[in-house]
């Protein structure tokens, strides 16, 4: 049939699409960032990261983590990240690489459905629900996370599990790998995909390199907390006694998660692409299934909420499966490509205005509009290599530098640093989502004793502008 000539689907409408797609996640990202609604964790942290690795001073102990770059998961993936962060020093450029990564994953997706000679109608429909799904919107305006940048070497690695390419295949898992230790997960959800799909030396392979990474970078980011420990930790006191627990006793696994947070949490990941799953999916659905039982079953309720990076894997075999399906697909869902196309602009719709948050921007982030600007002009009177003690949401725009902390958490003593950024009492910050001023809200009290704490250590405080309060010794 001539519906399924690769001429029906050219390369230039889906590059323009993944194009306007990366430029507003940027814009989104950026724009929330300059209206302080980012964090220490962990926009803070992977700047002061990339800095100290950029400056060459990779053992470095970051004073947001009490811990050197890569002792925080053992994120191998810093380094070729800082390498560009050194050519362009700011926090806008790690966002502008989390963002192209999720972008190009419309220009990846079509390309392949392109040389899988699948049809237009169903690549429009693939490329509307990566488009449209709320996940890749909220992660990346959730900080910024190594494993958001391996998705697109995430899916390249699925979709190359029964190629011929095996170098291709092995770069592009062994670099997922390299995104955290985390990613073992993945790595074992891509062994069962491609035992599935029929390659058992390759699932066997795939499965032995993730665990031994789970190893060694396990041991490297010890100093960096246990995660397995911490979040499996209600399962029992080892790992060994953890897995004893899920395999003899798997009806306590779910007792973190309520049913409803597990419905509404799968429904958030799903929903966009479920008129294009079939019967094919299965694999990938099987490839997915680690990371999200680990998700569920995990005492930290953040795993099953899809505005945090824990479930970039499983988005990565979702899109998988919808390739494995239409690829293959039967004449009725060819005829009625249309009719799917339609149905997924729907359905990722929905997905989008009920799980996007695209309110909080004129809730939480245009009201903040003249403390950013007033942040950003006081925040220029600080030379970058003096010490800085600031709140959390002016941290991440200063991290570029050795010392640096925030004054939620506990900073030591006042004399270290030589500059100090606070609010004014009526500016209204974000508590727990809402705005109150900060005079009256709980880090009122420690925003006048930092102040008076740093005028008896000789710092003289005055109020840059309206909006904010510089302490400096000068």
């Amino acid at each position: 049939m001539a519906f399924h000539s690769p001429l029906h689907v050219t390369r230039r409408p889906f590059l323009i699409l993944s194009i306007i797609y990366t430029t507003v996640l940027f814009c989104s990202t950026a724009f929330q960032h300059f209206l302080l609604g980012s964090q220490v964790w962990d926009m803070g942290i992977f700047e002061q990261f990339n800095w100290l690795i950029a400056n060459g001073q990779i053992n470095t102990i970051s004073s947001l983590r009490d811990i050197t770059p890569l002792q925080d998961h053992f994120s191998l993936l810093l380094l070729p990240i800082a390498l560009i962060y050194k050519l362009l020093p700011n926090s806008y450029t790690l966002l502008g690489l989390q963002s192209l990564a999720l972008g190009l994953m419309t220009a990846l997706s079509t390309e392949l459905c392109r040389r899988r000679n699948i049809a237009s109608q169903l690549t429009w429909a693939l490329a509307i629900a990566i488009t449209l799904n709320p996940y890749s919107f909220l992660v990346n305006r959730n900080q910024f996370h190594t494993e958001v940048l391996a998705l697109p070497l995430m899916l390249l690695a699925i979709t190359e599990t029964t190629q011929k390419r095996r170098w291709l295949y092995y770069i592009s898992l062994q670099l997922s790998l390299f995104a955290k230790s985390a990613q073992a997960l993945f790595g074992l959800g891509l062994a069962l995909y491609a035992l599935a799909r029929g390659q058992r030396t390759r699932a066997g392979i795939t499965a032995g390199l993730s665990l031994a990474w789970w190893l060694i970078a396990s041991e490297m980011a010890s100093a960096g907390g246990d995660y397995v420990n911490i979040r499996l930790g209600y399962l029992g006191d080892s790992k060994l006694e953890i897995i004893t627990t899920i395999f003899s006793r798997p009806w306590t696994i779910f007792s973190e998660a309520s049913p409803d947070s597990i419905l509404l949490y799968t429904i958030g990941l799903s929903l966009p692409f479920l008129a294009l799953l079939r019967l094919r999916s299965w694999p990938a659905l099987l490839g997915a299934s680690p990371i999200y039982f680990t998700n569920l079953i995990s005492a930290s309720g953040i795993q099953r909420e899809l505005s945090h990076h824990y479930s970039v894997g499983i988005l990565a075999f979702l899109i998988a499966g919808c390739i494995d399906s239409i690829g293959t697909a039967p004449t009725s869902m060819r005829l009625h490509g249309k009719r799917i196309v339609v149905i997924t602009a729907l359905l990722a719709t929905t997905a989008l205005l009920g799980y996007g948050r695209i309110g909080y921007y004129s809730t939480r982030y245009l009201p903040r509009m003249q403390e950013a600007i007033h942040f950003q002009q006081a925040k220029q009177v600080i030379p970058d290599g003096a010490s800085v003690l600031a709140m959390r949401n002016y941290v991440p725009h200063m991290a570029g530098r050795l010392t640096i902390r925030q004054i939620e958490r506990d900073y030591g003593p006042i004399d270290q640093y030589e500059w100090i950024v606070l609010p004014a009492d009526e500016v209204p910050i974000d508590i727990g989502g809402k705005l109150i001023p900060a005079g009256r809200s709980w880090v009122g009290p420690r925003i006048k004793h930092v102040t008076s704490e740093a005028e008896a250590n000789g710092m003289q405080c005055n109020q840059a502008n309206s909006s904010i309060i510089v302490c400096s010794g000068s």
